[in-house]
């Protein structure tokens, strides 16, 4: 795939921008004459004034990271042309669409908080996208508690790589943080079925 086909890649996917005191999240999108924008959930810094940023996508294929100046307008941040793009990695374990029970537990100040049930969209070896009727509370990443088809339970750190509200729930992605090897023996044989 050459560098014009990876900017296709990016779009519609979501987006962590991260820079100085800075770190935000929101949509890739491709404008004409291959300029990056991402629509961001919040106001990243004052309108106008370039900085410098790196940007990571998590296209389904790759993560794609973007570095250089950008300037922000309201929730959009504009990539300056010529935005140097790198694929940092291929999925390395398949992904596969599930109906499971799960509950995220948030962890705040190294205490947990009371845990919020959701049901999986997908699961795989690297994390899984699990839906919810309430937001997850607290500043920390949640830990996660993911019961599996046969009744045994897998609990594992997780970091929150894009949250989305949509209709009457959230849908949050999640990578693992802390998985066991024995947990990611059994998720891997689940989800190469």
């Amino acid at each position: 795939m050459d560098h014009a086909n990876w900017l296709e890649s990016l779009e519609g996917h979501p987006a962590l921008i991260e820079g100085e005191a800075l770190e935000v999240t929101g949509t890739a999108a491709l404008l004409e004459g291959d300029v990056v924008v991402v629509a961001c959930d919040q106001e990243c810094w004052s309108s106008g004034e370039a900085r410098q940023v790196t940007i990571s996508v998590f296209a389904p294929e790759a993560l794609f990271r973007l570095s250089g100046q950008a300037t922000s307008e309201g929730l959009t941040v504009t990539c300056e042309p010529g935005i140097a793009i790198e694929r940092i990695q291929r999925r390395r374990w398949p992904r596969r669409r599930m109906d499971l029970v799960v509950t995220l537990c948030p962890v705040d100040d190294g205490s947990r908080l009371a845990g919020i049930p959701g049901r999986t969209v997908d699961v795989s070896v690297g994390g899984l996208c699990v839906e919810t009727l309430r937001p997850v509370e607290g500043a920390g990443d949640p830990m996660v508690i993911l019961k599996l088809p046969d009744g045994t339970t897998i609990v594992s750190g997780a970091s929150t790589v894009a949250v989305e509200e949509f209709g009457d729930g959230w849908r949050y992605r999640l990578a693992f943080s802390e998985l066991e090897e024995d947990d990611a023996r059994r998720l891997a044989a689940l989800t190469s079925v």
